[in-house]
């Protein structure tokens, strides 16, 4: 029978303080930076790689998190638009 290596688990729980996003050959590779609650001044760093499918389902996941806390997750029109519409009006 094979020797099976259990390893420890550990969870982080903490906050969000920034990611970092790096492109590979199949996918992209994730950077997320927590500060586990009761650490002073540091953070912890978690490097995951995901392939196109993954990336789409936590695209998923995100979108769906979003709209149910009542975010807006369309982009701002364009600066130079948002003007030109503006001088437009009060041409008119």
């Amino acid at each position: 029978m094979a020797e099976q290596d259990f390893r420890r688990q550990e969870y982080i729980s903490g906050a969000l303080l920034d990611w970092e996003r790096r492109s590979s050959d199949h996918g992209i590779i994730i950077t997320l930076h927590v500060a586990e609650a009761g650490m002073r001044g540091g953070h912890h760093r978690i490097s995951t790689a995901l392939n196109d499918r993954q990336l789409r389902a936590l695209t998923r996941d995100l979108i769906r998190a979003s709209r149910a806390r009542g975010l807006s997750i369309e982009s701002r029109t364009p600066l130079r638009t948002r003007i030109w519409r503006r001088l437009k009006s009060i041409v008119n």
